[in-house]
């Protein structure tokens, strides 16, 4: 019998009901029963079926049994399988024939076997079971089901078995669960979700829905949602929304919507359609917002863009203003002001900073400072290490705007780092900073600090309008550099201009002065009225003015060679007393002239110094004659040589004339004297005291000039490297110097030129005449030629013992014939001794004259023994 009763049905859990109101959006079961009903309609198939087995038989049965949905199984009283059907063996997943007589421990395994066991027995003692369990598939995946346990037996007693009828709820748990979370996001959305169906009847309203408009679900469900939220729309507008949607289209826009309370707000609605399978529309699902904020939120924004439009413009007029300021500046405080002017009215501004970068020292400088309406002396503040950590200083370090806040408290604590500057205290707490790099053309001209008192003050238009500000004022800085330096500049040129006019009214007057007096004693020779003792005076007369004349013209070529980067020295070690003895021996009689004391004082352990020593003779010279130029007679010269920190000192001092203060710092200039009038007690160029700087430079050593004042003498320094005793060995003894030439010069060989056959070319009648007296005087044979084709001729009569050429001459100058005249010899085997003579005096006229093929270059003019005795040493050199 199969026990019927229902009553003790177990159920270990229930289903959750779905909100009825979330029914008409979510997805629904496919049966429109419950898993209860459906359970219930099976079991009554299955008892008819086996009300009737006796009749049927158990093959018609297992076909009946075969047909239905649900899985069936038979399990007997020793808990075997004894029959499963289609069904089952679908759900199970595995074939009946497994199942077939096997225990259902076996089949579920201990764990699952005893959780079931219960029930089992419960089934076996005649008692009809309805539960609910999760069970594990044999895949390893798990299902709830429904399961409903029937008896089969005589009743009265322990029951031959019983049928399990299988339910699988685990689909359906799963859509109530989807249900539910679906229906949770809804209500946890913060916008108003509401459907209607095709009538405009709410089906469904959640609970921003009803937040938003008043309304709670349950009292709108089914009314016509034109009634609960009634919005301004026109037909139009009304037409267009359902033309998109029964197209399938969404529909978005905005208009107003009442609330239960009468009030009004702007919502921005989207419609959805709803459509079944078959694209059919079945309802509309709406979405709305309040957007009351985001329209204040955009009336502001509008408001936010008037007002950034207006101060803008504002901004544009100041900075135009600003502009038109600083092309007006004159000097840098005008530009200071104006920049603080700009920043007071367009950033928050209690004080100003503002600093110019240094870019030889890396060092800021700062120029002006402002706060609460006075301006502040910061010209005692040092200069400012870019280096340090201070917002300027990296400002300039990285080329990018600086803001900082806490700033007065973050000054406070730098003030003890080093390179990190804080002028005295004057009252200012500033909290916030703004510093920006003031550049022009990629370079840093300096920077702008602007200081509040109030915290994070400053925002973006601040640094826009302080960046355009500190722009135009580093151009204005830049132009005004510019023009003066095209001021200093002008102003140099016109001081040059002038220094040149006056020198060449000084070499006019140096020039003719000495030129008098030689015209004046040549034309008294010429008359023939001086007896012996005139004709003597006359001579050296003309001979000591024709020296000063030479001197003039030496002076001149020495400063266009160190103007033009030509002089060039022949250095060797050189005993400093020896140059110094030599100087004070030529310049002895002029100090005696003016009963001059003159002494010189040697110290020991002077070194010898690497350098030429007719320039560095020549450096003393100027020195004492300068001295002894502007002594008064009576007065004193000294002179003293010592040494200092590996340098030998020369220094010569005077009671002289004294330099002013003024003029003290351009005494080594170029054309430069302390007394420029045409009243000046002593003459000269100016030039001694330039060529002087200019050799000592040459030789590594320094010079400086020191003087009381006016009247108070004056004294000349200077210092040059000694020369190390590694370095003294390295003597090239080959070398030829300068004063080797000169020493030969004034101390010839004896030799008398006697019978020696020379050529001299040069195209000045004057200087072959007075060459070839000198050198017939010596008993030499002379041949004089004006040019170079005529110098050929006589060489093709006699071949000379010596050539005396000079270089610039017409048609083919020195250079050209003294390269044929070798390479003539070359062929025939000769090396005639050849010496150039020429006014082109230079060092790079030298190395010329040398390379051409001439064995001397000797310049013009020269004293008529010293060119007798630099011909008879060439020509022993070459007997030797």
């Amino acid at each position: 019998m199969y026990a019927r009763e229902r009553s003790p049905r177990v159920r270990e859990s229930a289903a959750t009901p779905t909100p009825p109101h979330a029914q008409t959006l979510l997805p629904q079961q496919e049966s429109s029963m419950s898993p209860i009903d459906e359970h219930d309609a099976s079991r009554e198939s299955l008892v008819a079926a086996l009300s009737d087995a006796p009749r049927l038989g158990e093959e018609h049965l297992h076909l009946i049994l075969d047909a239905l949905p649900a899985p069936v199984a038979y399990i007997d009283a020793d808990e075997r399988y004894r029959f499963n059907n289609r069904a089952h063996e679908r759900w199970f997943g595995r074939p009946r024939a497994e199942l077939y007589g096997r225990s259902l421990r076996e089949v579920f395994g201990e764990e699952q076997y005893g959780e079931v066991r219960p029930f089992v027995e419960r089934a076996l003692a005649g008692e009809e079971i309805v539960f609910e369990r999760e069970v594990e598939y044999p895949d390893g995946s798990r299902r709830l089901i429904n399961l409903t346990c029937v008896p089969v037996g005589e009743g009265g007693g322990r029951a031959r078995g019983f049928v399990a009828l299988i339910k699988d709820l685990t689909r359906q748990r799963r859509a109530e669960e989807s249900l539910r979370f679906q229906s949770h996001l809804l209500d946890t959305v913060e916008q108003a979700v509401i459907a209607t169906d095709l009538a405009g009847k709410i089906t469904y309203w959640n609970r921003y829905a009803e937040k938003l408009y008043g309304w709670a679900a349950h009292e709108v469900l089914g009314r016509d949602i034109v009634e609960v939220t009634p919005a301004e729309i026109s037909r139009e507008q009304a037409a267009e929304i359902m033309s998109r949607l029964a197209a399938g289209e969404p529909w978005s826009g905005e208009f107003e919507v009442r609330r239960r309370d009468g009030t009004t707000f702007p919502a921005s609605v989207t419609d959805t359609p709803i459509q079944d399978e078959s694209g059919n529309l079945t309802g509309i699902v709406g979405v709305s917002a309040d957007i009351t904020e985001r329209r204040r939120a955009e009336e502001a924004l509008r408001e936010a863009e008037k007002r950034s439009l207006r101060e803008y413009e504002m901004l544009l007029q100041r900075l135009t203003h600003l502009a038109s300021s600083l092309g007006t500046a004159r000097d840098h405080l005008a530009i200071f002001r104006d920049l603080r002017d700009f920043a007071v009215v367009s950033v928050p501004c209690v004080g100003i900073f503002i600093s110019l970068y240094d870019e030889a020292r890396d060092v800021r400088l700062a120029q002006y400072a402002w706060g609460d309406g006075k301006e502040v002396d910061v010209s005692q503040l040092p200069p400012m290490p870019v280096s340090s950590e201070g917002p300027n200083s990296r400002a300039v370090r990285t080329r990018q705007v600086v803001i900082t806040n806490d700033y007065w408290e973050m000054k406070r604590k730098g003030a003890g780092q080093l390179g990190v500057v804080i002028g005295p205290d004057n009252g200012l707490r500033p909290q916030s900073s703004l510093v920006v790099p003031m550049a022009t053309m990629g370079r840093i001209v300096g920077t702008v600090e602007v200081q509040s008192y109030e915290n994070h003050a400053y925002r973006e238009e601040h640094v826009t309008a302080m960046k355009m500000a500190a722009s135009l004022a580093a151009v204005a800085i830049e132009n005004m550099r510019l023009l003066q330096f095209e001021s200093r500049a002008r102003e140099a040129a016109e001081e040059s201009n002038r220094l040149k006019d006056e020198f060449l009214a000084t070499l006019s007057h140096e020039l003719r002065t000495p030129l008098t007096a030689i015209l004046g004693w040549a034309r008294m020779l010429l008359d023939g009225r001086l007896d012996a003792k005139g004709f003597r005076t006359a001579v050296e007369i003309i001979e000591r003015n024709a020296r000063t004349q030479q001197q003039i013209v030496d002076d001149i070529l020495d400063v266009s060679r160190s103007i033009t980067g030509q002089l060039r020295l022949e250095a060797e070690p050189t005993d400093l007393r020896r140059v110094v003895e030599a100087a004070i021996d030529t310049v002895a009689p002029a100090a005696t002239a003016k009963s001059i004391n003159l002494s010189a004082t040697f110290e020991p352990g002077v070194g010898p110094v690497m350098g030429e020593p007719r320039r560095l003779q020549q450096v003393v010279w100027n020195l004492l004659l300068n001295a002894v130029k502007f002594t008064p007679i009576g007065g004193e010269v000294r002179v003293l040589v010592g040494r200092e920190g590996g340098h030998a000192r020369l220094s010569v001092s005077d009671t002289g004339a004294g330099i002013s203060p003024e003029f003290l710092p351009y005494v080594f200039d170029r054309f430069r004297q302390g007394d420029q009038t045409t009243t000046r007690v002593h003459g000269g160029l100016g030039l001694g005291l330039s060529i002087v700087r200019n050799l000592v430079e040459l030789h590594g050593g320094t010079v400086r000039a020191e003087s009381g004042g006016e009247g108070r003498g004056s004294t000349f320094t200077v210092e040059l490297p000694e020369l190390r005793i590694s370095e003294f060995g390295l003597r090239n003894e080959e070398r030829t110097s300068a004063l080797g030439e000169e020493s030969a010069i004034r101390n010839p060989q004896s030799a008398v030129l006697e019978g020696l056959r020379v050529l001299v070319v040069d195209d000045e009648p004057d200087a072959l005449n007075l060459i070839k007296t000198v050198l017939e005087r010596t008993g030499a044979k002379v041949t004089t030629v004006e040019s170079a084709a005529a110098a050929w001729g006589a060489l093709e009569e006699s071949w000379p013992d010596l050539l005396l050429c000079d270089i610039g001459m017409p048609g083919e100058d020195g250079y050209q014939l003294i390269r044929r005249v070798r390479a003539l010899e070359s062929a025939r085997g000769l090396a005639t001794p050849a010496i150039a003579l020429t006014a082109y005096a230079g060092d790079a006229d030298r190395a010329l004259a040398l390379d051409a093929g001439f064995q001397l270059h000797v310049p013009k003019p020269v004293d008529p023994a010293d060119l007798v005795s630099i011909i008879a040493g060439l020509v022993e050199v070459r007997q030797k």
